[in-house]
């Protein structure tokens, strides 16, 4: 099922796979904070309607990778997120492009969104490169 929000189509794809029961987040581009608060709220909205407690979150598309934005996605969101789907436990996996390693590695500020998101209890975060690992993980 693909989910589209008017005003978003040029830089999210969402959609629910019933088979492996996965929400897949699809970044089409470089967005802003609020686009990125709005789609994930449109994320947020399709988890709840299937229970989905497996989310896919594509950002090979985007270019640019910002601190702040990954600091509150692991400290704030997902933490969120993971509350209201207790008692399932939040899994995500996060697909980066090849380029993006760098980033993660040489960036300080996104290597401890990084540590955060790997430590968190609240719920289990890996990060892939590979689109078919990412799907083993997310749905083992």
């Amino acid at each position: 099922m693909l989910s589209s929000i008017p005003g978003t189509d040029d830089y999210l794809r969402l959609s629910y796979d019933l088979d492996l029961a996965v929400l897949m987040v699809r970044w089409q581009r470089d967005v802003s904070f609020a686009e990125i608060q709005e789609g994930l709220r449109a994320a947020r909205e399709m988890s709840y309607s299937y229970g989905a407690a497996r989310w896919l979150i594509d950002v090979r598309l985007r270019t640019e990778l910002d601190a702040a934005i990954s600091g509150w996605m692991v400290t704030t969101l997902l933490p969120a997120v993971a509350n209201e789907l207790t008692p399932a436990a939040l899994y995500v996996a996060y697909l980066f492009a090849p380029g993006h390693a760098t980033v993660l590695e040489q960036n300080p500020a996104m290597r401890a969104a990084t540590v955060t998101a790997h430590t968190h209890p609240a719920y289990r975060l890996q990060v892939f490169q590979d689109e078919n690992e990412a799907i083993s993980w997310i749905t083992s």
